[in-house]
Parts: C-alpha cells; sequence; structure tokens
C-alpha cells in the first residue's frame, strides 16, 4: 500500500511540476503617468498590488501574454506590432444578443395581439400607430448616438458607462419591433381592402428599421471590450534575451494612428534557462615562448652558455570566447568561457575559464581561468645557465611544448541582444 501512495505521488508530482505556467504581461493604459505595466501569475488577476514585479521578466520555461487594461475599445483599435489584439469573437457575442433580442420581441408580440384581439383597431389606427412607432424609432437612434459619442470621448471605459444603458435601450427596441408585429399580423383581418397595400408597406419598412437599430444597438454595445490579451507565446528553448512588443492605437473613425502612444518598446527580459553567445577583446596569458641569450664561456673557449632573457610573467593575446550562462536578469551574471587567442608569435591558444558579463544591452565580459597550448622551450640535453659549444648557427636548440598556465582578459559581446518580437519573430537588435 505504501508502495502504491508513494508511486501516485511521484506520478502526479511530475505531471505538476512538468506544467508550463503562462505570466500575464498587464499593461494598464489609463495611468500614463504611473506604475503602467506589471506582471501577473494568471488572466484573471485584479489586483494590482499582487501582480507587481521588481524586474519586468519571465522564467524561460514560461509561457506569456499580453493583456491590455483601461482601454476604449469603442474609440480605438488597438494592435501589438501590427496584429489586432483580441481574444473573444465580439462579434459573435454580438450577433447572439440580436438573435436572443428577436426571440423575446416575437414573445411580446404575441402578447400584443391577444390583447389587440379584445380591442380590435381599424386600418387607419394601425397606420396612425405605426407612424407613432417610427417617432419612437427616431428618438431611440438618438439615444443611441448619445450614448456612442459618449462613450468615444472618454480615454478607458468601465461597465459602469454603458452596462445599464445598453439594456435600456435594447429593451425599448424589442418593445418597438413587438408592436409593429403584432401591427403587421392584425393587419391581415384587412388584406383586399383599398388601403392594405399601402399600410403594409409602411409597416415593413417599420420593421426594417427598428431591426437595423436593434442590429446596430448590439454591434455597438455588445462588442465592447474592457480587458484584451494576446494567446500565450512559447518562448522556451529559443537563444532569445528579451520579448520585445510595441504598442499602436488607431482611431476607428479617422483612420489615423495615435503616434504618441506608447511611442517606445517593451522589452520583457527572459530569465532562467541558458543562453550562448560569443565574444571578442584583448588577453594576456601567462604561456609564452622562451627567448634565449646566449654570452662567452670564459673558462672553454668556443662555448656560449645560455641565458634567459626576462620577458615578464605574461604575453598579450587577441582572441574570442564561447560564453555560456544563465540567464539571470542582472547588470552582473557569472559565465563559463571556452575560447582561442592568437599570441604575438601567432600561436593559438585554448582557452577555459569563467567570469563575470557587465551590462545587459552593451555587455562587457571580465574573464580568467586556464590556458593551454604549445609554446617555446629550451631542448632537451639543455639547460639555462649550461655551457654548449652551439656550432657555426650559435642558435639556442628549442622545441614546443604542450603547457598549461593561466588567463585573464575583458572581451565585448559581439552577440547583439536578441529579441523575440510577438510580430516579425527573433530579431537582432
Amino acid at each position: 500500500m505504501k508502495t502504491t501512495l508513494f508511486f501516485y505521488f511521484l506520478f502526479f508530482g511530475i505531471i505538476g511540476y512538468s506544467q508550463v505556467k503562462t505570466k500575464v504581461i498587464v499593461v494598464d493604459l489609463g495611468t500614463p503617468h504611473k506604475e503602467t505595466i506589471r506582471i501577473c501569475e494568471d488572466i484573471s488577476c485584479t489586483t494590482p498590488d499582487k501582480c507587481k514585479s521588481k524586474w519586468l521578466s519571465i522564467k524561460a520555461r514560461e509561457m506569456v501574454s499580453i493583456k491590455l487594461t483601461n482601454i476604449n475599445s469603442v474609440r480605438y483599435t488597438y494592435k501589438i506590432d501590427t496584429k489586432n489584439i483580441s481574444f473573444y469573437d465580439k462579434e459573435n457575442q454580438a450577433n447572439e444578443v440580436f438573435t436572443g433580442a428577436l426571440k423575446e420581441a416575437n414573445k411580446l408580440s404575441e402578447k400584443n395581439i391577444t390583447q389587440m384581439a379584445l380591442n380590435p383597431l381599424s386600418i387607419a389606427d394601425i397606420s396612425g400607430n405605426n407612424k407613432s412607432l417610427n417617432a419612437d424609432i427616431s428618438n431611440l437612434n438618438n439615444n443611441v448616438d448619445l450614448l456612442y459619442t459618449t462613450l468615444k470621448q472618454k480615454t478607458a471605459l468601465e461597465e459602469k458607462d454603458y452596462f445599464n444603458e445598453r439594456i435600456l435601450l435594447l429593451d425599448e427596441a424589442k418593445r418597438i419591433y413587438a408592436e409593429n408585429d403584432a401591427l403587421v399580423k392584425d393587419l391581415e383581418r384587412f388584406i383586399g381592402k383599398p388601403k392594405y397595400s399601402a399600410v403594409k408597406t409602411e409597416l415593413d419598412q417599420t420593421k426594417k428599421e427598428i431591426e437595423k437599430t436593434m442590429k446596430e444597438i448590439t454591434q455597438k454595445f455588445y462588442t465592447i471590450e474592457l480587458v484584451v490579451y494576446t494567446l500565450p507565446v512559447d518562448v522556451q528553448g529559443k537563444n532569445i534575451d528579451a520579448l520585445e512588443f510595441r504598442l499602436h492605437r488607431t482611431d476607428k473613425e479617422t483612420k489615423e494612428e495615435d503616434l504618441s502612444f506608447a511611442s517606445t518598446p517593451y522589452n520583457i527580459w527572459i530569465k532562467g534557462g541558458f543562453k550562448i553567445d560569443v565574444s571578442a577583446g584583448i588577453f594576456a596569458t601567462s604561456l609564452f615562448d622562451d627567448e634565449f641569450d646566449k654570452r662567452d664561456d670564459p673558462a672553454i673557449a668556443g662555448n656560449k652558455i645560455i641565458t634567459l632573457k626576462n620577458g615578464g610573467d605574461y604575453d598579450l593575446a587577441l582572441g574570442s570566447t564561447i560564453n555560456a550562462y544563465v540567464r539571470l536578469n542582472s547588470w552582473v551574471v557569472p559565465t563559463i568561457n571556452l575560447g582561442a587567442v592568437f599570441t604575438q608569435n601567432e600561436k593559438i591558444q585554448i582557452l577555459f575559464g569563467g567570469g563575470v558579463i557587465l551590462g545587459k544591452q552593451e555587455r562587457i565580459i571580465l574573464t580568467g581561468g586556464i590556458s593551454m597550448g604549445k609554446v617555446n622551450r629550451i631542448a632537451d640535453s639543455y639547460n639555462v645557465g649550461g655551457s654548449y659549444n652551439l656550432g657555426d648557427s650559435g642558435d639556442v636548440p628549442t622545441q614546443n611544448q604542450f603547457k598549461f598556465g593561466h588567463f585573464f582578459g575583458i572581451t565585448y559581446n559581439l552577440s547583439k541582444v536578441k529579441k523575440i518580437s510577438l510580430d516579425k519573430g527573433i530579431e537582432q537588435n
């Protein structure tokens, strides 16, 4: 039993650990002079205090979604780069509201027909009542335009700005539709009468007008979005430093973009996961060729005493390193380096060590560690300070030997900051 429970715990623990979280980048467009961007753990977070982040960063294994709040979707179209952002199918939702309103209006019409049967109208009364309905439609359209104009003047919308008003407007439209529909059905009693065709045409035109107004109400006030957000974007496995996005806002009527709105892009830095890039610079290595001198041996004619020139402790070299590090979203990041350099004698040395990366956009790497390569040393059977007959050439015999030393250096990151754009994919910046 205990073994079974252990495996259940292990199985579900692995599943829970492997679940990918989605971080939500919340951009508040209603407070331009305050903190306008924060990071939340999920899309439903509504408490700003719980969504604050000291660093605008996400983990490499997390997905990210962009959420805009305090918007006015009546007045503006919002885009990230070149893509409109909207999660819900608001057009479909408006159509469903319109269809539902028609069904409710038809039910009201049946009640009106029952009441009209108790007090039959003349064909003149039907025409007169329809003219009153046309006046009601005109008044309703004015109220629709007034509310829509009021909403467009706001920078950001709240539900209280329109929620009750849109219900009242739609209810009025349903009332007019129901009364008109009842008049149409009641008019059937006068088929064949002289004025039937003319009045029928009037009633049909009124029905078209009220359907148009009802459609306009649902399209204008039931497609309003108070919050919009993108579907999650996966950045896992991409050798990038940051996620970049730029917001655009366009006036729906003039079709002109507000160039002063969010003029600079947002950068969300990636933390966690390995990042690899390349840097180049100058190095000081303790490995370099020995240089020798010689002087006459006063004790043995023709012999030379070998001496070692003092070349110092280090030699300068130029080269580059491959830097591997864990993203920390910090101005100082430790790194492991593997590289190669050319010494002043044009010999290659291999470097392996560690260091620190300084900076985020422009990065300087301070590094140090082990250097290895072939260098010139005095040949076997010869020693510095010894006396030897060097022959006619007089050259000190040397040989190449593979040696280990140490190095330190300073390099500049050749790999520019890599950003992934929500619209254009990975770009060099």
